[in-house]
């Protein structure tokens, strides 16, 4: 029953290749998980993931980019046409950037485009 000669107790060796392999496979795993869960809090809060950069097509320039933006109704400048899209409140829309930097959308009715004036000076 019990034998002091024999060292049954049970216990393996602290670098055993049992304990390395599971230590390897929870890493691998633990690193997987928190990838998915940061892609999908990244995608959930920003519409995109950290490998968009690498999968995603290149989004063709707008013809109407660095073009000026007036107001159709009273002419007024706006500010400086950056891209185009479709919102969902506004239906097709320019991407506007007015003079102190911030950006506006504004729908494309209500915009007249013209080419910026070159001056030869």
């Amino acid at each position: 029953m019990f034998n002091p000669t024999e060292d049954n107790s049970g216990q393996e060796r602290l670098f055993s290749w049992r304990r390395i392999r599971t230590m390897i496979i929870g890493c691998v795993l633990a690193a997987i998980v928190g990838l998915v869960l940061v892609n999908t809090y990244m995608y959930l809060q920003y519409g995109g993931t950290m490998f968009d950069r690498y999968f995603r097509k290149k989004d063709t320039k707008s013809p109407m980019a660095g073009k000026l933006a007036f107001d159709k109704g009273t002419k007024y400048y706006i500010g400086v046409i950056r891209d185009e899209g479709h919102s969902p409140r506004r239906g097709n829309v320019y991407y506007i950037e007015q003079a102190g930097g911030s950006m506006i959308e504004v729908s494309k009715e209500n915009v007249e485009v013209r080419d910026p004036e070159k001056s030869d000076k």
